[in-house]
């Protein structure tokens, strides 16, 4: 999963190539390759694991689910891919795990083809791709912590503080959280039991650091709060 965030400065940006898909196009060089959107319901799968990867996904609206499900049937939610992220770069041959759309979504395919001609000819775009692999692994990194070293109420109160920060680096408000996923996706992404995540989602909203304003809508009342449960400082 990758995302298509600016970067500040003089430095290149993947969506200086890679923008919102509303064209259906690229741009590559003084030429261009066509792309096509593709809309899915809830929980249709974009891709299964051993599926042949001939293309990258842009994800434009929705919420899809990357999963790997273990030998005795369980499932383990790899990552959430957002509006913006493209995921698939990570693939050369085959799908090691399966992609499934949470809600209603769509996504644009971007032949691979495509991908390595940007590669190649385009200067920046490497290195613009490099950062958000970088960026991807550090996420990486932090939910291992999270699943390995974290009690259930930090890794209920990371999750929604990595929802609210990801919203500040969109522009959009970080108090406002979408979480169009089940609480049984939100358990098999952090590891945890669906009445865990439940009942951890009751106790901060008790403390008064978020507040449910639907099924799928959350607010925080106190970021402060909410950084100090996701850190362990009110254990």
């Amino acid at each position: 999963m990758l995302n298509a965030t600016t970067t500040k400065g003089n430095k290149p940006s993947i969506a200086q190539w890679l923008d919102n898909g509303s064209a259906g196009q690229i741009k590559i060089g003084h030429s261009f390759s066509n792309t096509n959107d593709k809309s899915l319901q809830a929980h249709e799968h974009l891709f299964v694991a051993g599926d042949a990867q001939t293309r990258v996904y842009q994800i434009l609206e929705g919420v899809v689910g990357f999963y790997e499900l273990l030998p005795d049937g369980r499932r383990q939610i790899v990552t959430f891919c957002h509006p913006g992220d493209f995921i698939g770069l990570d693939h050369p041959e085959r799908f090691s795990h399966s992609a499934e759309a949470l809600c209603a979504a769509k996504v644009r395919c971007i032949p691979l083809t495509a991908m390595d001609r940007l590669i190649s000819s385009e200067p920046g775009f490497g290195q613009a791709l490099l950062r958000v692999l970088s960026s991807e692994l550090a996420e990486t990194r932090e939910q291992l912590l999270s699943l390995g070293r974290k009690s259930a109420h930090e890794k209920v109160a990371t999750f929604l503080l990595r929802i609210a920060r990801r919203n500040e680096r969109e522009g959009a408000n970080a108090c406002d959280l979408h979480l169009p996923m089940k609480r049984s996706e939100i358990a098999d992404y952090l590891g945890l039991t669906i009445e865990t995540v439940s009942r951890n989602i009751t106790k901060l909203k008790a403390s008064n650091c978020i507040r449910l304003n639907s099924n799928s809508r959350v607010e925080v009342l106190d970021m402060d709060l909410l950084e100090s449960y996701a850190e362990g400082d009110m254990a």
